[in-house]
């Protein structure tokens, strides 16, 4: 991949940080995977012991959070079995505390009004601030999480607390310990015994895969029109980065542009302004990277957890201080040098994670 200059990026000023000075570390779901396998005692765990340490004690420290993201609960309902899934559900609770990642969707769209105001010189004050973090699985969606009161339509949590039988702070104890357990239900998924009724009642862990299944087909299908027409390949870039504007945030931008009483021409002056304006979008240039290097590997064999990892990635590398991920993925995103521009650390080891906390 070709060494380029670190895109002018628009940061989204409504996309809310973590004000506390505390440090944001994703793992992806194979390490949690080897942390599982370190506490639980299994034969192949034993390497990862140091790490468990490390994790566990940066945890604890508060210096140090361990976000969760919508992939990662999509690929745990993926896992077959549930012994596994309760094993690294455990050390995900453990270490992240159900603390989560705003959902890519939802970073787009900021990172689209950053984009235009950046090129046209305006400001959003229509959109709200959102937190990067918040707590659940609801947080991971987009949406409001927790559990909550309702008569009707009607949200009546705050009255129902203050006449509580045995007082409010009996009422927030009793709410706390159901959202811990809904929250680690969801993680975990269900046990063979919960199965039938919960698949009587419409439950299908099948469904985000077969939705990754469905857009891995259609890179694919992609890569079979490349092959045929060569001609794109020395501008696969500029495909890569057309296909990311027109499947993941068309909508997005053309709302955006109305709001701001401008049209689409006004953003494709030029090739050279699409680039700019897919580049300076953070996770953007993190997701083309990927897809264009998947791409030039022409033995590539699209699967879901290929979807799964670039998802991921595209919100981790921009909004967290260190990436852990596989080795693959270090490699093509240190040859882009995005890691460096965007001042995150993108390792491929859990050993690499460590000897980072030691030197902290």
């Amino acid at each position: 991949m070709a060494r380029r200059q670190t895109p002018a990026y628009a940061w989204p000023v409504h996309l809310v940080r973590p004000q506390t000075g505390q440090r944001l570390v994703y793992l992806d779901l194979n390490h949690w995977i080897s942390l599982a396998k370190a506490d639980t005692g299994h034969p192949t765990g034993g390497p990862y012991r140091p790490a468990l340490t490390a994790v566990r004690d940066a945890a604890r420290s508060g210096l140090y959070l361990f976000p969760l993201s919508l992939t990662h609960y999509m690929e745990m309902s993926g896992i077959q079995d549930p012994r596994q899934r309760a094993d690294i559900a455990k050390v995900m609770e453990e270490v992240s505390g159900f603390t989560t990642l705003l959902p890519h969707s939802h970073i787009a769209r900021l990172e689209v009004e950053a984009a235009l105001d950046q090129m046209f010189a305006t400001g959003s004050p229509h959109i709200a601030d959102i937190e990067l973090l918040g707590h659940g699985i609801g947080h991971a969606m987009g949406k409001r999480g927790g559990l909550h009161i309702r008569s009707g339509s009607v949200d009546v949590t705050d009255r129902t607390r203050e006449t509580w039988p045995e007082g409010p702070a009996a009422f927030d104890l009793m709410l706390a310990n159901a959202n811990a357990h809904l929250e680690r239900s969801v993680l975990r998924g269900p046990t063979d015994e919960e199965v039938p009724d919960l698949q009587a009642n419409g439950w299908d862990p099948t469904v985000a895969k077969r939705i990754a299944e469905k857009r891995a087909e259609a890179e694919r299908q992609q890569a079979e029109r490349l092959d045929k027409d060569p001609q794109y390949w020395h501008r696969l870039r500029d495909v890569v980065r057309v296909r990311y504007i027109t499947n993941e945030i068309i909508d997005t931008l053309v709302q955006a542009l109305i709001d701001r009483g401008r049209n689409l021409d006004e953003v494709a002056t030029s090739k050279e302004s699409i680039r700019a304006f897919a580049d300076s979008m953070p996770s953007a240039d993190v997701y083309a990277t990927l897809v264009e290097a998947a791409h030039r590997n022409r033995q590539k064999s699209w699967s879901p957890n290929d979807i799964f990892d670039i998802d991921a990635l595209s919100i981790a590398v921009p909004y967290c201080d260190v990436v852990v991920t596989e080795r693959y993925a270090s490699h093509v995103l240190h040859a882009a040098h995005l890691p460096r521009g965007m001042k995150t650390e993108v390792v491929p080891r859990l050993k690499d994670l460590t000897e980072w906390l030691d030197h902290q």
